[in-house]
């Protein structure tokens, strides 16, 4: 690990905690070559110190690089066992690969906090996976009702016209049948 230089911090641009004001600190300051960000990890209680400095675009690499990271632990955290769960329990008739996606999706939402108790879909993570099918399945029957009811009016609209066209075929016909009557 490198150290950071002793130096002039007087121009601080963003100071932030690093996961939390007991693990560490993120500091973006002016230095002479340009913006810097220094990284000091000091754990309360552990007795482990660590000090990092980096450039913006350094930064955004180890940014990028712990993102994949993440992404694939995430994944690897879907277990044959916690598909199945999740499957019994709140997603029946998906494939492993929906019932993933909308495990990383409400990961996401969720900060992690989706699995539970000896690695079972936490409870509340479950109640939100039904909400959203359920609210899913809304949007899908609302969708077709609006269909069916365009579907619909098209055809109410044509017996409308028919009925128009019917009372006027009447008319004419009482008309040719008054006149053919007539008295001569």
């Amino acid at each position: 690990m490198a150290t950071t230089p002793a130096a002039d911090r007087r121009d601080v641009i963003v100071r932030s905690a690093f996961i939390s004001d007991e693990v560490g600190e993120i500091v973006a300051w002016h230095d002479s070559e340009g913006p810097t960000i220094d990284i000091h990890l000091e754990p309360e209680d552990s007795g482990q110190r660590a000090d990092v400095s980096l450039t913006p675009s350094e930064a955004r690499d180890l940014a990028r690089q712990l993102r994949e990271v993440a992404d694939t632990a995430q994944r690897a955290g879907w277990t044959p066992a916690v598909l199945a769960d999740a499957r019994e329990r709140y997603l029946p008739g998906l494939s492993d690969e929906q019932i993933m996606q909308r495990l990383d999706t409400l990961a996401e939402r969720l900060g992690g906090l989706v699995l539970g108790y000896r690695g079972k879909v936490d409870w509340r993570a479950g109640r939100i996976l039904v909400a959203e099918t359920g609210h899913q399945l809304l949007d899908r029957a609302a969708d077709a009702v609006g269909t069916a009811e365009q579907h619909l009016a098209g055809y109410q609209q044509a017996v409308d016209q028919l009925g128009t066209v019917k009372a006027e075929l009447d008319h004419v016909r009482r008309f040719f049948t008054h006149e053919s009557e007539l008295p001569r």
